[in-house]
Protein backbone atom coordinates (compact mmCIF):
# COMPACT_ATOMS: atom_id res chain seq x y z
CA UNK A 1 0.00 0.00 0.00
CA UNK A 2 1.70 3.25 -0.94
CA UNK A 3 1.96 6.03 1.89
CA UNK A 4 -0.86 8.23 0.28
CA UNK A 5 -3.55 5.36 0.36
CA UNK A 6 -2.22 4.58 3.57
CA UNK A 7 -2.76 7.38 5.00
CA UNK A 8 -5.86 8.08 3.24
CA UNK A 9 -7.07 5.29 5.56
CA UNK A 10 -5.87 6.70 8.77
CA UNK A 11 -7.71 9.60 8.11
CA UNK A 12 -11.22 7.77 7.82
CA UNK A 13 -10.57 4.92 10.13
CA UNK A 14 -9.94 8.71 13.24
CA UNK A 15 -13.01 10.00 11.53
CA UNK A 16 -15.01 7.27 11.76
CA UNK A 17 -13.75 6.76 15.48
CA UNK A 18 -14.49 10.47 16.54
CA UNK A 19 -17.70 10.44 15.07
CA UNK A 20 -18.93 7.53 16.63
CA UNK A 21 -18.95 5.05 13.72
CA UNK A 22 -20.03 7.53 10.46
CA UNK A 23 -18.05 9.24 8.11
CA UNK A 24 -19.46 12.60 6.75
CA UNK A 25 -21.17 11.91 3.38
CA UNK A 26 -19.30 14.31 1.57
CA UNK A 27 -15.44 14.31 0.94
CA UNK A 28 -15.62 18.39 1.13
CA UNK A 29 -15.06 20.88 3.42
CA UNK A 30 -17.85 20.58 5.82
CA UNK A 31 -20.44 23.74 5.80
CA UNK A 32 -23.59 22.97 7.27
CA UNK A 33 -26.62 25.33 6.11
CA UNK A 34 -29.28 23.64 8.09
CA UNK A 35 -29.77 21.79 10.96
CA UNK A 36 -32.07 19.14 13.10
CA UNK A 37 -35.32 20.77 14.35
CA UNK A 38 -35.26 23.59 12.25
CA UNK A 39 -38.79 25.16 12.39
CA UNK A 40 -40.11 24.43 8.62
CA UNK A 41 -43.80 25.02 7.11
CA UNK A 42 -45.52 22.04 9.28
CA UNK A 43 -42.44 20.30 10.05
CA UNK A 44 -39.22 20.19 12.15
CA UNK A 45 -36.35 19.83 10.13
CA UNK A 46 -35.36 16.20 10.39
CA UNK A 47 -31.79 15.86 9.45
CA UNK A 48 -28.52 18.31 8.20
CA UNK A 49 -28.33 19.97 5.17
CA UNK A 50 -24.32 20.56 4.00
CA UNK A 51 -23.89 23.08 1.49
CA UNK A 52 -22.51 22.19 -2.03
CA UNK A 53 -21.30 25.82 -2.73
CA UNK A 54 -24.62 26.32 -5.43
CA UNK A 55 -23.22 22.96 -7.21
CA UNK A 56 -24.59 19.38 -8.25
CA UNK A 57 -22.76 16.45 -8.98
CA UNK A 58 -20.71 16.22 -5.86
CA UNK A 59 -19.91 12.77 -4.73
CA UNK A 60 -21.58 11.21 -2.00
CA UNK A 61 -20.49 9.06 0.57
CA UNK A 62 -21.77 6.15 2.50
CA UNK A 63 -21.48 6.89 6.14
CA UNK A 64 -20.59 3.80 7.20
CA UNK A 65 -20.92 0.07 5.97
CA UNK A 66 -24.01 -1.28 5.10
CA UNK A 67 -26.73 -2.47 2.24
CA UNK A 68 -29.04 -0.14 0.61
CA UNK A 69 -32.50 -0.96 1.92
CA UNK A 70 -34.44 1.96 0.11
CA UNK A 71 -34.32 3.63 -2.67
CA UNK A 72 -36.76 6.56 -3.60
CA UNK A 73 -37.53 8.52 -6.56
CA UNK A 74 -40.46 11.24 -6.40
CA UNK A 75 -40.99 14.80 -8.13
CA UNK A 76 -41.65 15.70 -4.30
CA UNK A 77 -40.20 15.71 -0.73
CA UNK A 78 -36.49 14.28 -0.65
CA UNK A 79 -36.29 13.68 -4.92
CA UNK A 80 -33.98 11.00 -5.26
CA UNK A 81 -32.78 9.73 -2.13
CA UNK A 82 -30.90 6.85 -0.63
CA UNK A 83 -31.74 4.93 2.82
CA UNK A 84 -28.82 2.53 4.06
CA UNK A 85 -29.25 0.16 7.02
CA UNK A 86 -25.66 -0.29 9.03
CA UNK A 87 -25.36 -3.03 11.40
CA UNK A 88 -25.65 -0.67 14.63
CA UNK A 89 -29.27 -0.33 13.96
CA UNK A 90 -29.49 2.94 12.24
CA UNK A 91 -30.48 4.14 8.90
CA UNK A 92 -28.72 6.84 7.25
CA UNK A 93 -30.95 8.80 4.36
CA UNK A 94 -29.14 11.01 1.17
CA UNK A 95 -31.64 12.67 -0.33
CA UNK A 96 -32.00 15.60 -3.05
CA UNK A 97 -29.45 13.53 -5.63
CA UNK A 98 -29.09 14.22 -9.07
CA UNK A 99 -27.74 10.72 -9.86
CA UNK A 100 -26.73 7.47 -8.29
CA UNK A 101 -23.73 5.30 -9.24
CA UNK A 102 -24.43 2.87 -12.17
CA UNK A 103 -24.95 0.06 -10.46
CA UNK A 104 -27.53 1.59 -8.58
CA UNK A 105 -28.80 3.79 -11.47
CA UNK A 106 -29.54 0.62 -13.70
CA UNK A 107 -31.05 -1.63 -10.84
CA UNK A 108 -33.79 1.85 -10.61
CA UNK A 109 -34.00 2.00 -14.17
CA UNK A 110 -35.06 -1.52 -14.92
CA UNK A 111 -37.81 -0.67 -12.13
CA UNK A 112 -38.82 2.37 -13.68
CA UNK A 113 -39.10 0.40 -16.86
CA UNK A 114 -40.95 -2.51 -15.34
CA UNK A 115 -43.70 -0.23 -13.81
CA UNK A 116 -43.48 2.33 -16.56
CA UNK A 117 -43.04 5.49 -13.66
CA UNK A 118 -40.54 7.63 -12.97
CA UNK A 119 -41.51 7.51 -9.39
CA UNK A 120 -40.56 4.69 -7.54
CA UNK A 121 -40.05 2.98 -4.50
CA UNK A 122 -37.90 -0.14 -4.22
CA UNK A 123 -37.04 -2.38 -1.18
CA UNK A 124 -33.79 -4.22 -1.88
CA UNK A 125 -33.11 -7.28 0.25
CA UNK A 126 -30.32 -7.53 2.90
CA UNK A 127 -28.10 -8.81 0.21
CA UNK A 128 -28.68 -6.97 -3.02
CA UNK A 129 -26.89 -3.90 -2.78
CA UNK A 130 -23.48 -3.91 -0.07
CA UNK A 131 -22.11 -0.51 0.74
CA UNK A 132 -18.67 0.21 2.14
CA UNK A 133 -18.26 3.11 4.69
CA UNK A 134 -17.17 5.88 2.62
CA UNK A 135 -18.06 4.57 -0.98
CA UNK A 136 -19.42 6.71 -3.45
CA UNK A 137 -23.62 6.11 -3.29
CA UNK A 138 -24.76 9.03 -6.01
CA UNK A 139 -24.31 12.57 -6.60
CA UNK A 140 -25.56 15.58 -4.66
CA UNK A 141 -28.42 17.88 -6.54
CA UNK A 142 -31.32 19.63 -6.46
CA UNK A 143 -34.35 16.91 -7.11
CA UNK A 144 -37.58 17.18 -5.39
CA UNK A 145 -38.72 19.83 -2.83
CA UNK A 146 -35.81 21.69 -2.52
CA UNK A 147 -34.92 25.53 -3.14
CA UNK A 148 -31.11 25.09 -3.76
CA UNK A 149 -28.40 22.71 -4.51
CA UNK A 150 -27.41 20.84 -1.25
CA UNK A 151 -27.13 17.52 -0.11
CA UNK A 152 -30.05 16.35 3.02
CA UNK A 153 -28.47 13.39 5.25
CA UNK A 154 -30.40 12.09 8.13
CA UNK A 155 -29.43 9.28 10.37
CA UNK A 156 -32.83 7.44 11.76
CA UNK A 157 -33.53 4.66 14.50
CA UNK A 158 -33.95 1.39 12.42
CA UNK A 159 -36.79 0.01 14.11
CA UNK A 160 -38.95 3.84 15.09
CA UNK A 161 -37.70 5.14 12.17
CA UNK A 162 -37.49 8.34 14.27
CA UNK A 163 -34.91 10.57 12.98
CA UNK A 164 -32.09 11.26 15.46
CA UNK A 165 -29.86 14.68 15.70
CA UNK A 166 -26.60 13.66 13.42
CA UNK A 167 -24.56 15.92 16.12
CA UNK A 168 -25.46 13.56 18.49
CA UNK A 169 -23.11 11.41 16.30
CA UNK A 170 -20.55 14.05 14.44
CA UNK A 171 -18.56 16.41 16.67
CA UNK A 172 -17.97 19.60 14.60
CA UNK A 173 -16.02 22.60 15.39
CA UNK A 174 -18.07 25.02 16.47
CA UNK A 175 -17.27 28.11 19.13
CA UNK A 176 -20.35 30.03 18.67
CA UNK A 177 -22.76 30.92 21.32
CA UNK A 178 -26.54 31.07 20.04
CA UNK A 179 -27.76 34.39 19.62
CA UNK A 180 -30.99 35.94 21.03
CA UNK A 181 -32.78 39.03 19.84
CA UNK A 182 -35.68 39.32 22.07
CA UNK A 183 -37.34 37.47 24.90
CA UNK A 184 -41.05 37.47 24.63
CA UNK A 185 -44.06 36.86 27.40
CA UNK A 186 -47.35 35.27 27.32
CA UNK A 187 -50.25 35.94 29.39
CA UNK A 188 -51.55 32.36 30.18
CA UNK A 189 -54.54 32.63 32.52
CA UNK A 190 -56.52 31.10 29.67
CA UNK A 191 -54.58 27.98 28.91
CA UNK A 192 -56.08 27.49 25.60
CA UNK A 193 -55.50 30.63 24.13
CA UNK A 194 -52.14 32.48 24.82
CA UNK A 195 -51.67 35.91 24.66
CA UNK A 196 -48.63 38.09 23.97
CA UNK A 197 -47.97 40.74 26.00
CA UNK A 198 -44.69 42.01 25.72
CA UNK A 199 -41.66 42.15 23.89
CA UNK A 200 -37.89 42.60 25.53
CA UNK A 201 -35.13 43.36 22.73
CA UNK A 202 -31.76 42.51 23.61
CA UNK A 203 -28.93 44.78 22.73
CA UNK A 204 -26.76 43.27 20.32
CA UNK A 205 -23.24 44.36 21.48
CA UNK A 206 -24.15 43.29 25.32
CA UNK A 207 -26.50 40.04 24.66
CA UNK A 208 -28.40 41.45 27.84
CA UNK A 209 -31.88 42.60 27.77
CA UNK A 210 -31.95 46.48 27.43
CA UNK A 211 -34.63 46.63 30.68
CA UNK A 212 -34.43 43.60 32.71
CA UNK A 213 -36.37 44.61 35.34
CA UNK A 214 -39.95 44.08 34.18
CA UNK A 215 -43.14 44.53 35.83
CA UNK A 216 -46.57 43.34 34.42
CA UNK A 217 -50.21 43.35 35.12
CA UNK A 218 -50.16 39.71 34.91
CA UNK A 219 -48.78 36.48 36.95
CA UNK A 220 -49.71 33.34 34.82
CA UNK A 221 -46.56 33.62 32.40
CA UNK A 222 -44.92 31.66 29.48
CA UNK A 223 -41.63 32.98 28.06
CA UNK A 224 -40.76 32.24 24.20
CA UNK A 225 -37.46 34.25 22.33
CA UNK A 226 -36.68 34.81 19.23
CA UNK A 227 -32.70 33.77 18.05
CA UNK A 228 -30.39 31.53 15.93
CA UNK A 229 -27.45 29.45 16.53
CA UNK A 230 -24.75 29.41 13.70
CA UNK A 231 -21.56 26.62 13.25
CA UNK A 232 -19.38 29.30 11.82
CA UNK A 233 -19.41 33.29 12.60
CA UNK A 234 -21.36 34.69 10.03
CA UNK A 235 -23.21 31.34 9.16
CA UNK A 236 -26.19 29.92 8.37
CA UNK A 237 -28.74 30.71 10.66
CA UNK A 238 -29.83 27.35 12.58
CA UNK A 239 -32.33 25.76 14.97
CA UNK A 240 -30.89 26.67 18.54
CA UNK A 241 -31.02 23.04 20.15
CA UNK A 242 -31.40 23.68 23.61
CA UNK A 243 -33.39 25.87 25.92
CA UNK A 244 -34.06 25.66 29.63
CA UNK A 245 -36.18 28.27 31.97
CA UNK A 246 -35.70 28.50 35.42
CA UNK A 247 -37.05 30.65 38.11
CA UNK A 248 -36.01 31.87 41.06
CA UNK A 249 -33.39 28.49 39.78
CA UNK A 250 -35.88 26.33 39.75
CA UNK A 251 -35.86 24.68 36.09
CA UNK A 252 -39.52 25.03 34.90
CA UNK A 253 -38.77 24.33 30.74
CA UNK A 254 -36.32 22.07 29.33
CA UNK A 255 -36.56 21.61 25.13
CA UNK A 256 -33.53 19.76 23.62
CA UNK A 257 -34.32 18.55 19.98
CA UNK A 258 -33.35 14.94 19.76
CA UNK A 259 -35.56 12.14 17.96
CA UNK A 260 -39.39 13.94 16.83
CA UNK A 261 -40.93 11.53 15.61
CA UNK A 262 -42.42 11.95 12.29
CA UNK A 263 -46.25 11.90 13.91
CA UNK A 264 -45.39 15.16 15.35
CA UNK A 265 -44.03 16.64 12.85
CA UNK A 266 -47.33 19.26 12.96
CA UNK A 267 -46.63 20.67 16.23
CA UNK A 268 -44.03 22.76 14.81
CA UNK A 269 -47.28 25.25 14.26
CA UNK A 270 -47.78 25.58 17.56
CA UNK A 271 -44.58 25.88 18.39
CA UNK A 272 -44.15 29.40 16.95
CA UNK A 273 -46.20 32.34 16.12
CA UNK A 274 -45.10 35.92 14.22
CA UNK A 275 -45.50 39.45 16.53
CA UNK A 276 -44.76 42.43 14.45
CA UNK A 277 -42.50 40.70 12.64
CA UNK A 278 -40.04 38.86 14.61
CA UNK A 279 -40.65 35.06 15.12
CA UNK A 280 -41.09 33.83 18.53
CA UNK A 281 -40.27 30.20 19.72
CA UNK A 282 -42.57 29.38 22.63
CA UNK A 283 -40.94 27.44 25.94
CA UNK A 284 -44.26 26.55 27.00
CA UNK A 285 -46.61 23.61 25.76
CA UNK A 286 -49.78 23.89 24.53
CA UNK A 287 -53.30 21.70 26.45
CA UNK A 288 -51.87 18.59 24.10
CA UNK A 289 -48.45 18.28 23.35
CA UNK A 290 -45.98 15.51 21.76
CA UNK A 291 -44.45 13.26 24.80
CA UNK A 292 -40.96 13.28 24.23
CA UNK A 293 -39.94 16.85 22.41
CA UNK A 294 -39.63 17.70 26.31
CA UNK A 295 -36.84 16.29 28.86
CA UNK A 296 -38.67 18.63 31.29
CA UNK A 297 -41.86 20.81 32.06
CA UNK A 298 -43.14 22.05 35.66
CA UNK A 299 -46.62 22.83 34.70
CA UNK A 300 -46.13 22.34 31.02
CA UNK A 301 -43.46 25.57 31.25
CA UNK A 302 -45.91 28.06 33.10
CA UNK A 303 -44.64 30.48 35.16
CA UNK A 304 -47.06 31.06 38.30
CA UNK A 305 -45.88 33.96 40.92
CA UNK A 306 -48.12 34.31 43.72
CA UNK A 307 -46.91 37.41 45.50
CA UNK A 308 -45.96 40.68 45.01
CA UNK A 309 -42.15 40.34 44.69
CA UNK A 310 -39.69 40.75 41.98
CA UNK A 311 -38.77 37.10 40.61
CA UNK A 312 -35.57 36.10 39.05
CA UNK A 313 -35.94 34.69 35.20
CA UNK A 314 -32.70 32.54 33.90
CA UNK A 315 -33.30 31.64 29.90
CA UNK A 316 -30.21 29.50 28.80
CA UNK A 317 -29.42 28.49 25.36
CA UNK A 318 -27.11 25.86 23.86
CA UNK A 319 -25.50 24.17 21.23
CA UNK A 320 -24.52 20.22 21.37
CA UNK A 321 -21.25 21.69 21.70
CA UNK A 322 -22.51 23.23 24.75
CA UNK A 323 -21.71 27.02 23.52
CA UNK A 324 -24.09 28.70 25.75
CA UNK A 325 -26.08 31.98 26.11
CA UNK A 326 -28.11 33.45 29.06
CA UNK A 327 -30.83 35.53 29.55
CA UNK A 328 -31.49 36.98 32.67
CA UNK A 329 -34.32 39.47 34.54
CA UNK A 330 -36.76 39.83 37.02
CA UNK A 331 -40.05 40.04 36.50
CA UNK A 332 -42.91 41.43 38.94
CA UNK A 333 -46.36 40.83 38.51
CA UNK A 334 -48.69 44.12 40.20
CA UNK A 335 -51.74 42.13 40.23
CA UNK A 336 -52.61 38.18 41.07
CA UNK A 337 -54.76 36.67 39.02
CA UNK A 338 -56.21 33.26 38.62
CA UNK A 339 -56.40 30.66 35.61
CA UNK A 340 -59.78 31.53 33.70
CA UNK A 341 -62.58 29.77 31.90
CA UNK A 342 -61.72 30.06 28.32
CA UNK A 343 -63.27 32.90 26.53
CA UNK A 344 -65.70 31.44 24.27
CA UNK A 345 -66.93 33.88 21.16
CA UNK A 346 -68.28 31.79 18.81
CA UNK A 347 -71.12 29.21 17.34
CA UNK A 348 -70.11 26.36 19.56
CA UNK A 349 -66.64 24.99 21.18
CA UNK A 350 -64.56 22.51 20.20
CA UNK A 351 -62.41 20.56 23.29
CA UNK A 352 -59.78 18.77 21.81
CA UNK A 353 -60.01 15.89 23.89
CA UNK A 354 -63.46 14.81 22.37
CA UNK A 355 -64.80 14.09 18.74
CA UNK A 356 -66.10 17.09 17.36
CA UNK A 357 -69.27 16.75 15.57
CA UNK A 358 -71.22 20.20 13.51
CA UNK A 359 -74.00 19.88 10.94
CA UNK A 360 -76.23 22.08 10.71
CA UNK A 361 -77.87 24.24 7.47
CA UNK A 362 -76.19 21.04 5.02
CA UNK A 363 -72.82 21.80 6.72
CA UNK A 364 -71.14 18.85 8.05
CA UNK A 365 -67.84 19.20 9.89
CA UNK A 366 -66.06 15.98 11.91
CA UNK A 367 -62.91 16.60 13.96
CA UNK A 368 -61.49 13.69 15.76
CA UNK A 369 -60.09 14.23 19.09
CA UNK A 370 -56.87 15.16 19.54
CA UNK A 371 -56.74 16.55 15.85
CA UNK A 372 -56.28 19.87 17.54
CA UNK A 373 -53.71 20.97 20.26
CA UNK A 374 -55.76 23.25 22.01
CA UNK A 375 -59.47 23.51 22.75
CA UNK A 376 -61.13 26.78 21.31
CA UNK A 377 -64.11 28.47 20.28
CA UNK A 378 -65.19 27.98 16.66
CA UNK A 379 -67.25 29.86 13.98
CA UNK A 380 -68.66 28.97 10.71
CA UNK A 381 -69.76 31.33 7.90
CA UNK A 382 -71.07 29.63 5.22
CA UNK A 383 -72.29 30.89 1.82
CA UNK A 384 -71.51 27.96 0.09
CA UNK A 385 -74.35 27.75 -2.37
CA UNK A 386 -74.30 31.52 -2.98
CA UNK A 387 -70.35 32.85 -3.37
CA UNK A 388 -68.93 29.16 -2.97
CA UNK A 389 -66.67 29.95 0.17
CA UNK A 390 -66.42 28.88 3.41
CA UNK A 391 -65.01 30.49 6.92
CA UNK A 392 -63.54 28.27 9.53
CA UNK A 393 -62.07 30.44 12.27
CA UNK A 394 -59.89 29.89 14.38
CA UNK A 395 -57.79 30.48 10.96
CA UNK A 396 -54.43 29.97 12.69
CA UNK A 397 -55.59 27.08 14.56
CA UNK A 398 -53.12 23.90 14.25
CA UNK A 399 -54.45 20.29 13.19
CA UNK A 400 -52.10 17.57 14.10
CA UNK A 401 -54.35 15.65 11.62
CA UNK A 402 -57.45 15.76 8.89
CA UNK A 403 -61.06 17.01 9.66
CA UNK A 404 -63.61 16.17 7.64
CA UNK A 405 -65.81 18.99 5.72
CA UNK A 406 -69.09 18.07 3.96
CA UNK A 407 -71.62 19.56 2.33
CA UNK A 408 -74.48 19.48 0.10
CA UNK A 409 -73.46 20.60 -3.55
CA UNK A 410 -74.73 23.95 -4.65
CA UNK A 411 -76.63 23.24 -7.71
CA UNK A 412 -74.67 25.88 -9.91
CA UNK A 413 -71.77 23.45 -9.18
CA UNK A 414 -73.77 20.07 -9.72
CA UNK A 415 -73.03 19.36 -13.15
CA UNK A 416 -69.04 19.60 -12.77
CA UNK A 417 -68.94 17.89 -9.30
CA UNK A 418 -66.02 15.56 -9.32
CA UNK A 419 -64.12 18.41 -10.63
CA UNK A 420 -64.99 20.30 -7.90
CA UNK A 421 -62.01 21.48 -6.15
CA UNK A 422 -61.88 23.09 -2.42
CA UNK A 423 -58.86 26.00 -2.37
CA UNK A 424 -57.35 26.90 1.10
CA UNK A 425 -54.18 29.46 0.75
CA UNK A 426 -52.77 27.82 -2.19
CA UNK A 427 -53.84 24.31 -0.49
CA UNK A 428 -55.91 22.15 -2.84
CA UNK A 429 -58.29 19.54 -1.55
CA UNK A 430 -59.98 17.15 -4.32
CA UNK A 431 -63.49 15.82 -3.68
CA UNK A 432 -64.76 12.48 -2.53
CA UNK A 433 -68.24 12.66 -3.39
CA UNK A 434 -71.60 10.73 -1.91
CA UNK A 435 -74.35 10.91 -3.60
CA UNK A 436 -75.38 14.64 -3.76
CA UNK A 437 -72.85 15.44 -1.27
CA UNK A 438 -69.01 16.07 -1.27
CA UNK A 439 -66.27 15.91 1.63
CA UNK A 440 -63.03 16.45 1.96
CA UNK A 441 -60.02 16.18 3.99
CA UNK A 442 -58.51 19.25 5.55
CA UNK A 443 -55.37 20.04 7.18
CA UNK A 444 -55.87 23.78 7.93
CA UNK A 445 -58.78 26.17 8.74
CA UNK A 446 -59.53 29.65 7.49
CA UNK A 447 -60.81 30.72 4.35
CA UNK A 448 -62.08 28.08 1.75
CA UNK A 449 -63.03 28.48 -1.76
CA UNK A 450 -64.76 26.11 -4.14
CA UNK A 451 -63.40 26.08 -7.84
CA UNK A 452 -64.34 23.87 -10.89
CA UNK A 453 -61.12 22.87 -12.31
CA UNK A 454 -62.26 21.96 -16.23
CA UNK A 455 -58.79 23.63 -17.47
CA UNK A 456 -56.43 20.60 -19.48
CA UNK A 457 -52.80 20.95 -18.11
CA UNK A 458 -50.79 22.92 -20.96
CA UNK A 459 -47.88 21.35 -22.99
CA UNK A 460 -45.19 22.66 -24.82
CA UNK A 461 -41.68 21.95 -25.62
CA UNK A 462 -39.48 24.69 -24.77
CA UNK A 463 -37.12 24.07 -27.99
CA UNK A 464 -39.60 24.32 -31.38
CA UNK A 465 -39.71 20.66 -32.99
CA UNK A 466 -37.82 22.60 -36.28
CA UNK A 467 -35.24 23.84 -33.90
CA UNK A 468 -34.81 19.92 -32.36
CA UNK A 469 -34.88 18.46 -35.82
CA UNK A 470 -31.55 20.65 -36.47
CA UNK A 471 -29.86 20.19 -33.96
CA UNK A 472 -27.44 17.26 -34.56
CA UNK A 473 -25.43 17.33 -30.99
CA UNK A 474 -29.51 17.38 -29.18
CA UNK A 475 -29.25 15.26 -26.01
CA UNK A 476 -32.27 15.77 -24.06
CA UNK A 477 -36.09 17.05 -24.91
CA UNK A 478 -37.29 19.62 -22.59
CA UNK A 479 -41.08 19.82 -21.74
CA UNK A 480 -42.74 22.59 -20.24
CA UNK A 481 -46.03 21.45 -18.08
CA UNK A 482 -48.25 23.61 -16.41
CA UNK A 483 -51.45 22.98 -14.59
CA UNK A 484 -52.39 25.69 -12.40
CA UNK A 485 -55.41 24.37 -10.02
CA UNK A 486 -56.03 21.04 -9.04
CA UNK A 487 -51.95 19.76 -9.41
CA UNK A 488 -50.47 17.35 -12.08
CA UNK A 489 -51.41 13.29 -11.03
CA UNK A 490 -49.92 11.77 -13.94
CA UNK A 491 -47.91 11.83 -17.14
CA UNK A 492 -46.68 9.47 -19.61
CA UNK A 493 -43.98 9.82 -22.38
CA UNK A 494 -44.38 7.33 -25.51
CA UNK A 495 -41.22 7.24 -28.17
CA UNK A 496 -42.58 5.05 -31.43
CA UNK A 497 -45.38 3.38 -29.19
CA UNK A 498 -43.36 2.38 -25.78
CA UNK A 499 -43.44 4.27 -23.12
CA UNK A 500 -39.55 5.87 -22.27
CA UNK A 501 -38.37 7.48 -18.78
CA UNK A 502 -39.00 10.95 -18.46
CA UNK A 503 -38.08 13.22 -15.42
CA UNK A 504 -40.51 15.72 -13.80
CA UNK A 505 -38.81 18.28 -12.06
CA UNK A 506 -42.15 20.68 -10.47
CA UNK A 507 -40.09 23.84 -9.55
CA UNK A 508 -39.22 24.58 -12.32
CA UNK A 509 -42.51 22.95 -14.57
CA UNK A 510 -39.99 20.85 -16.32
CA UNK A 511 -40.45 17.27 -18.13
CA UNK A 512 -36.87 15.56 -19.35
CA UNK A 513 -36.26 13.52 -21.58
CA UNK A 514 -32.78 12.07 -21.81
CA UNK A 515 -31.38 10.50 -25.07
CA UNK A 516 -29.71 7.51 -23.65
CA UNK A 517 -28.10 4.17 -25.40
CA UNK A 518 -31.72 3.24 -25.73
CA UNK A 519 -33.10 5.57 -28.01
CA UNK A 520 -33.41 4.31 -31.44
CA UNK A 521 -32.09 5.81 -34.33
CA UNK A 522 -33.96 7.24 -37.47
CA UNK A 523 -37.57 8.79 -36.91
CA UNK A 524 -38.91 9.30 -33.72
CA UNK A 525 -42.43 9.94 -32.92
CA UNK A 526 -42.79 11.38 -29.66
CA UNK A 527 -46.40 11.64 -27.36
CA UNK A 528 -46.74 13.33 -24.06
CA UNK A 529 -49.96 12.80 -22.28
CA UNK A 530 -50.32 14.85 -19.02
CA UNK A 531 -53.80 14.04 -16.57
CA UNK A 532 -54.35 16.63 -13.62
CA UNK A 533 -55.81 15.68 -10.27
CA UNK A 534 -59.09 16.21 -11.71
CA UNK A 535 -58.62 13.65 -14.29
CA UNK A 536 -58.70 16.38 -16.99
CA UNK A 537 -56.16 15.25 -19.77
CA UNK A 538 -53.38 16.89 -22.08
CA UNK A 539 -51.46 15.57 -24.83
CA UNK A 540 -48.57 16.50 -27.34
CA UNK A 541 -47.18 15.26 -30.22
CA UNK A 542 -44.57 15.05 -32.50
CA UNK A 543 -42.00 13.68 -34.78
CA UNK A 544 -38.16 14.03 -35.31
CA UNK A 545 -35.35 12.27 -36.78
CA UNK A 546 -32.18 11.43 -34.79
CA UNK A 547 -29.30 10.61 -36.65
Amino acid sequence: MDKLKYLFLIINLNLIAQNNGFLWPLNEPISLVGNYGELRPNHFHAGLDFSTQKKTGLPVLAAAAGYVSRIRVSALGYGKAIYITHPNGKVTLYGHLTSYIPEIASYVKAAQYKNESFEIELLPGKNEIEVKAGQIIGYSGNTGNSSGPHLHFEIRDEITEVPLNPLSYYKIQDNQKPVVTHIGIYNLEDTTSPKFIKALPVNAKTGKLKKDTIELSKNLLGIAFSGYDCFTAGGSKNAIYKIMVSMDGKLVFHQQLDGIPFSDQRYVNQVSEVVEKVKYQKCFMSQLYPDGMFKSAFRKGRIIIKDSDYHLIDVAFADENNNTTKISFYVKANKLGYYKPPFINGDTYLDCLQDFIFDKKGLQIFIPKRTLFNSTPIIFENTLKTTGKLIILPSDASLNSTAIVGFEIPPRFMKNKDKLVFSNNQQIYLPILHGDSVFYSVKNFGWFQLFIDTMKPTIFTEASVAAMQQNKSLKQINFIVKEELSGVKDYRLTCNGKWVLMEYDPKSNRMIYYFDADTPKGKLDFKLEVTDRCNNKNELSFTITRK
